[in-house]
This record gives structure tokens, sequence and C-alpha cells, in this order.
């Protein structure tokens, strides 16, 4: 899967998927995002923050846009774009 930059609660944070075990989830793109609810430090650098999808409400799931606001499916792109 090819990251993609995504809005969520306001912020631009990078649907990718988590390096040690492939998880989608959204990276935080800056150190101030680390206090946004559900964020997790997931490595051994001071910045490697993500918020994982499976932690993520369906409500929650359905506030993810795409970079310019638009409604964005994030299931379907993941059933889509998925990656062994």
């Amino acid at each position: 899967m090819k990251d993609l930059d995504v809005v969520y609660k306001g912020q631009v944070l990078t649907l990718t998927r988590f390096w040690a075990d492939n998880r989608p989830c959204l990276w935080a793109k800056y150190p101030n995002q680390i206090n946004m609810p559900k964020m997790e430090f997931v490595g051994g650098h001071p910045n490697e923050w993500c918020i994982f999808i499976d932690n993520l409400t369906a409500n929650e799931k359905k506030l993810i846009t795409d970079i310019d606001g638009v409604a964005f499916d994030i299931m379907a792109y993941l059933r889509e774009n998925h990656e062994n």
C-alpha cells in the first residue's frame, strides 16, 4: 500500500502500514499530534507515533477524509490496496 495523506479530526496524518506487523495506521506527521486520542508510541525513535485503524470505532473511521476533505471509505481503500 502506498502511503497516503488523509485528514482525521482536523489533522493531516499519513495512512500507512505499521512497519512491525503491517497493521494499517494513521502515522503522526508532526510532534503536536502525539496528544491526539488513541495515538500510541510505537517505536524506538521519539517520532514514531500512530493511531491503529483497528482501534477506531466505525464512527471515528467515518471522520477520515482525503486531503481535500472529501469523505473517504478507509475500509474499502484498505481492502482494495491490501498487500500480503
